[in-house]
This record gives structure tokens, sequence and C-alpha cells, in this order.
């Protein structure tokens, strides 16, 4: 209960928090009200509405194959945030217990996890994206696969840095010598020390797949039409942007800022709450 007030103070003394809660509140209400809020179905094409300018009947115009561009984007917040938060949390869960792991255990499978792990790294990430999405196939569960293979390394490499630091603490040796096993020492003593910069980077990180999931749209590499999907909706657009119809590629363009302004915002703040020394300064 401490902490909730403590988060909700925070939340009221920081503009930019209460901005990233506004907006990612906004998303939930999208998510969850899509097929009220929504005015068209996002898949049923209307050729003879192609391309038709923001208007009364279609409040943010139509795409080239006549769909609604508004209903689309409304539905798409439930794609590229199933994709994202689905991605991260499953590199959370994989990354956390293998950085635990081989930053306890010292030895020959923690260097060779770790080569791995440059190894996967050292791709840039859209390459590296694309060639797994195309050898899994263009469904959503493999692209958040896919980043979640992607961003395993991250989380794993900073709890790993963590248990380093701690597993030399006076604490640390106080529990082995009161007798306590590598599994308590790991999971009761140095786990809870070290998820705080993992917790933090889980909200960055989300901003960071909404943006990999859109590029690999955008590229052809991630989901297909008719699928409602920022990146997808921006590529449909972008031909079409030098002739004069801006509106296609333009708003699916702003909702993926706003979604990744609202993931970056919530990640200072709870980086500003998870330290001490900022809490003590404000």
């Amino acid at each position: 209960m401490k902490s909730l007030r403590s988060l909700f103070t925070h939340i009221r003394r920081h503009p930019a928090a209460m901005v990233g809660v506004i907006l990612l509140a906004l998303q939930i209400v999208a998510i969850v009200f899509a097929p009220l809020l929504s005015t068209h179905s996002p898949t049923e094409a209307d050729p003879i509405s192609s391309l038709q300018p923001p208007s009364f009947e279609h409040w943010l115009g139509t795409d080239v194959s006549g769909m609604d561009i508004y209903s689309r984007i409304i539905y798409a917040t439930r794609i590229n945030l199933l994709i994202s938060i689905s991605a991260v949390a499953l590199a959370f869960v994989l990354g956390v217990p293998i950085g635990l792991l081989i930053g306890y255990y010292r030895g020959f499978v923690s260097s060779l996890i770790m080569r791995l792990f440059d190894f996967i790294q050292s791709f840039p990430v859209f390459v590296l994206g694309m060639a797994l999405v195309s050898v899994m196939g263009q469904e959503i569960w493999n692209v958040a696969i896919v980043l979640a293979v992607l961003f395993t390394p991250m989380f794993a490499r900073l709890i790993r840095a963590e248990v380093l630091s701690l597993r030399e603490r006076p604490f640390i040796s106080a529990a082995r010598c009161s007798g306590a096993t590598d599994a308590s020492i790991m999971f009761r003593h140095i786990l809870p020390n070290a998820l705080t910069p993992a917790i933090v980077q889980v909200s960055i990180s989300i901003g960071m797949a909404i943006l990999l999931t859109a590029g690999l749209s955008f590229i052809g590499a991630g989901v297909r039409m008719p699928t409602p999907e920022w990146g997808l909706m921006v590529s449909s657009g972008a031909q079409q942007m030098i002739l004069g119809v801006w509106w296609v590629s333009l708003f699916p363009g702003l909702a993926i800022v706003i979604s990744v302004l609202c993931f970056a915002l919530l990640g200072d703040a709870a980086k500003e709450l998870s330290d001490p020394t900022t809490r003590t300064r404000r």
C-alpha cells in the first residue's frame, strides 16, 4: 500500500510521467473498446472509396484499398502492443534466469552462453529479424518470438552484471556462512536486489519493440495485409505521399510516435522512482 502511494505521488509530481500514464490509458481504451470506437471494419476493402481524404464519413481518410484508416489505427493498437508486450515479457522471463545463472556460476558454460549472446547481438537487428521471420513465417506470434530472441540477451546481460556485483557482497557471504543453499542465495538474496535495472528496461524495450515491429512490417518482413498494423499502414501509403496523399502514412506514423513516447516517458519515470538518490533530491 505504501509503495502504491509512493508511485501515485511520484506520478503527480512529474508531468512527464503523468503524460505517459495518460497515453497508456488511451491505448488501453483503444485495445479494450476497439469495436465500439471504430466506425468501419478494419479489414474490409472498398475500392470505390479508395484514397479519400479525411471527412465526416472517414475521419482520417482511406487507404489505396478503401479501408478506413481511423478504424485500422484503433485495431492496430491491439496488434502492435500484443506483439511488443508479448515479446518483451518472453524475453524478460527467459533473460532473467539465464542472467542469474551465468552471473552466479562462472565457467565454460557461462562463457559459451555469453559468446552466443555476442553472436546474436553482432547482427544488425533488422537483418536478423528479417532472416528469422522469413524462416518462421510472417505471423503475429512468429514476429513476437523473433523480437523475444533479439531482446533476451539484453535482459540477461543486465541481470548478469548486477549478479556479478552482488555475489561478493558481505550479506551474501553471511548467507553462505549460515548454510543457505545456492538456490536460496540466488532467488532469495540476489535476484530481488538485481531486478531493478531489468524492470526499468521493460518499458523502454516495449517502445523499441513497437519500432521494430513497425519497421519489419514496413519493409515487408512483418505481419501481412490486411492485418491492421501501424508500420504496414505507413508502408502502404509511402508511395502516395509524393502525390499529395499524405494522410495514409501520416496518421499511423503519429500513432507509432505517441506509443513509443508513452513507454519512453514511463521508462524514465520508473528509472527515477527506482533511484533512491533521485527520490531524496526531489
